[in-house]
């Protein structure tokens, strides 16, 4: 008999309105499984980052399907439970960004996704795999995405709130307008970026931003990304100053840049570049008091060090029909 486990956020069900939400999604799910003869368990999230362990402990206990109702950082906190083990994800977007969710097809209400979630089709997704080494950590750890990986500026906006309550405070708009304020304020450090393409080729540059990515769509960002290929999607930004890379980050907004590599001299744009592994670090001489951020599927996770590349596990992914 399949088993469903159907794992939800707690903070995004903090008000009456959202709660009485949950509870419809939960009758709606709990009549579509009894009716096939399926069994399912609703359980929140109880701690940052524990729903990996949970998920785990699920899989052991026989569980073969997980849904999660939350945000791409409750997918991203489950799927390291689950990564490898032959068990199928599905996810209703109840969060901020809902990224997974838009490049599944899904709409952005909960009820409607759920629906067509109960019609879903399982298919195998490549993963990507990210190594860091955590702030006051001695050892390294990896982690597994389904977004997006990088280091830049792009991870210090991620850091805008790491439980993610500064992104419900205010609403979107606030979170966005925090991402303007260190788009114009932060500074832009400069860092080291070696990465193997999928020629076989390595190549190495100074850079401003660099970020791997695993999906067609990242809200207005086109970049490309490929859910099925056993490569990552790389887009990067030459070393350069404030006005460069704003320039940079609207040309890319705008989904209209030419994909052929640098040129000499390299002119101030973002580049794309099918990879299958790189490595951010900070420039040789660099001062030790630097600020570069390393983020995964939203979740900063470590600084000044990242290795990222394409992971021997995958994971099936529910898509609608």
């Amino acid at each position: 008999m399949s088993r469903t486990f159907v794992f939800y956020n707690p903070m995004l069900v903090a008000t009456p309105k959202r709660q009485a939400l949950l509870k419809r999604l939960e009758a709606l799910l709990r009549d579509r499984f009894a009716a096939c003869g399926q069994e399912m368990t609703v359980a929140p999230t109880l701690l940052a980052f524990s729903a990996g362990s949970q998920a785990a402990e699920a899989v052991e206990a026989g569980y073969d399907t997980f849904i999660v109702c939350g945000g791409d950082g409750t997918v991203f906190q489950v799927l390291q439970g689950i990564a490898g083990k032959g068990v199928a994800l599905g996810v209703i977007p109840m969060g901020t960004g809902n990224v997974i969710a838009q490049n599944l097809g899904l709409p952005r209400d909960p009820e409607r996704a759920a629906a067509m979630l109960l019609k879903a089709k399982p298919r195998e997704v490549t993963l990507g795999r990210l190594t860091v080494h955590p702030v006051g950590h001695k050892r390294s750890r990896s982690w597994y995405f389904l977004i997006a990986a990088g280091m830049g500026l792009h991870a210090a906006l991620m850091n805008l709130s790491q439980t993610g309550q500064g992104k419900r405070i205010g609403g979107r708009s606030a979170y966005f307008a925090g991402g303007a304020r260190i788009l114009l304020k932060d500074p832009i450090e400069e860092f080291d970026l070696e990465f193997t393409a999928v020629s076989g080729e390595t190549r190495r540059y100074a850079v401003s931003e660099a970020i791997a990515v695993q999906l067609p769509h990242l809200n207005l960002w086109q970049p490309g990304g490929d859910l099925f290929a056993p490569h990552l999607r790389l887009a990067w930004i030459p070393r350069t100053g404030r006005a460069g890379f704003l320039m940079s980050v609207l040309k890319a907004l705008s989904n209209k840049v030419p994909m052929e590599g640098p040129g000499n001299p390299m002119k101030i744009r973002p580049y794309y570049e099918d990879v299958t592994r790189m490595v951010c670090r900070p420039l040789e001489g660099a001062d030790g008091r630097s600020r570069l951020l390393v983020e995964a599927d939203g979740e900063v996770l470590g600084a000044r060090y990242a290795e990222i590349g394409v992971a021997r596990e995958r994971v099936p992914l529910l898509f609608p029909e």
